[in-house]
């Protein structure tokens, strides 16, 4: 990464950027050869990262030809306006981020057990407060919904996070655009300004703050 200072390196903040996040963004090659990009929600398990949809589309016949993936997760935090730093200059304005960026080789899962465990645990995430009985491959009312969805597994090969919250800035810098948040007070605001305020190892603690780490 060419600016060290943003990497994410904390293994605990990465996971907890791609746990936080409903959704991502799966990186394929078309059989032509072009990029194609699909949103989409995910769980991960044991290590990896699984989707779910339908046997048939662009997805499943990229997957056919190029094996190879990225995804990508964003967990987006305030925009900061340029005149926080400069009354004329646009340059300076800036967004906070978390993220990570996984590669790695994608499969479709075809045992029924690990079918329905990986949708469960994506029920899980999903919709903590519960509401719904759990996925089993062996329950009569899921039976024919497991046999009828793909699930596709991304084993991780490497990956990189970063973060941007001002690591760079000086004190008085920060101070300024702590002030800027917290007259501005939406709810975005409000989680940056606490973001900013962590301590090590947490989003944005300074120079010496996470970068990247694999994502398992």
């Amino acid at each position: 990464m060419r600016r060290q200072e943003k990497e994410l390196k904390d293994p605990e903040a990465v996971a907890e950027v791609l746990d936080g996040a409903e959704w991502g963004v799966l990186g394929l090659v078309s059989p032509q050869g072009a990029p194609i990009l699909v949103p989409l929600n995910f769980v991960r398990l044991d290590g990896k990262v699984y989707f779910h949809g339908a046997h048939a589309g662009e997805k499943m016949e990229a997957l056919r030809h190029h094996r190879q993936a990225t995804f990508l997760v964003v967990d987006a935090y305030a925009q900061i306006p340029s005149y926080a730093f400069d009354p004329e200059r646009a340059c300076p304005a800036s967004q906070y981020f978390r993220s990570v960026l996984l590669h790695g080789t994608l499969g479709e899962v075809e045992d029924p057990a690990r079918k329905a465990a990986v949708l469960d645990a994506l029920m899980r995430r999903l919709q903590p407060e519960g509401g719904y009985r759990p996925i089993t491959a062996e329950d009569p009312m899921y039976a024919g919904s497991v046999g009828a969805v793909a699930i596709l597994e991304l084993t991780v090969e490497r990956s990189s996070a970063k973060c941007e919250m001002g690591q760079r800035l000086t004190p008085a810098k920060r101070d300024s655009v702590r002030a800027l948040l917290e007259r501005r007070g939406t709810p975005t605001d409000l989680r940056t300004l606490e973001a900013m305020g962590a301590g090590p190892g947490s989003p944005g603690s300074g120079p010496e703050a996470p970068g990247a780490a694999p994502a398992s």
